[in-house]
């Protein structure tokens, strides 16, 4: 990424949260003929071909992650049935984004548009957001810190309840990562932690 706005992290009328937006990684051709398409253009045949040759080196993704609306109804949990090839039983996610969720990045598709036609693009396009699992990247949650047992998975330093040696310092501490990458968030709880635990020693 090269240019970057956070203008719209916060104070969005209507909107809980916001998120960054910046221009995103070139894409490998496969994930370009894939993906980045025009509505309506098959990706296939002479027009897909002639398309790929004129405009993979002249179209630019705007994005950004945007803030997650923590719910009670999104969980990971084991499955009770299936297994791995090893016989473990593997997890199961369930429920879907917020209706809020889906109002911010639906809102950030708009701001990403505006971003573009101001910067004189002949062609704008992107999908609406619409309430789906949320399991792509940058994934938070799953092992929730706070303060008390009954609503949280560990403490505030990521040491799980109830099991004194057993700590947690990855994105699963966070009830949401804002609207933004969470890796320096990650880093500076794993130090945060750590420094803990090595006290505690």
């Amino acid at each position: 990424m090269t240019t970057a706005t956070c203008d719209y992290n916060h104070g969005n009328p209507g909107i809980i949260g916001g998120g960054m937006l910046a221009d995103d990684f070139v894409m490998l051709p496969a994930i370009f003929w894939n993906s980045a398409m025009p509505p309506g253009m098959r990706n296939w045949g002479q027009g897909a071909k002639d398309f790929m040759r004129h405009a993979y080196q002249r179209v630019v993704q705007v994005k950004g992650p945007v803030h997650e609306i923590p719910s009670p109804t999104c969980k990971v949990s084991i499955d009770p049935v299936v297994r791995d090839r090893f016989g473990l039983p593997v997890v199961r996610l369930e429920g879907q984004a917020h209706q809020a969720t889906v109002r911010s990045a639906n809102f950030m598709l708009d701001r990403a548009k505006d971003w573009l036609h101001a910067a004189g693009a002949e062609q704008v396009w992107g999908a609406p957001a619409v309430p789906r699992l949320s399991g792509g990247q940058h994934q938070a949650g799953t092992c929730r810190m706070g303060d008390d047992p009954r609503n949280s998975v560990t403490d505030g330093y990521g040491r799980v309840w109830g099991h004194d040696n057993l700590f947690v310092s990855d994105a699963a501490l966070h009830p949401t990562n804002g609207g933004f990458n969470p890796v320096l968030t990650v880093m500076a709880l794993a130090f945060r932690n750590a420094d803990h635990i090595a006290g505690a020693v």
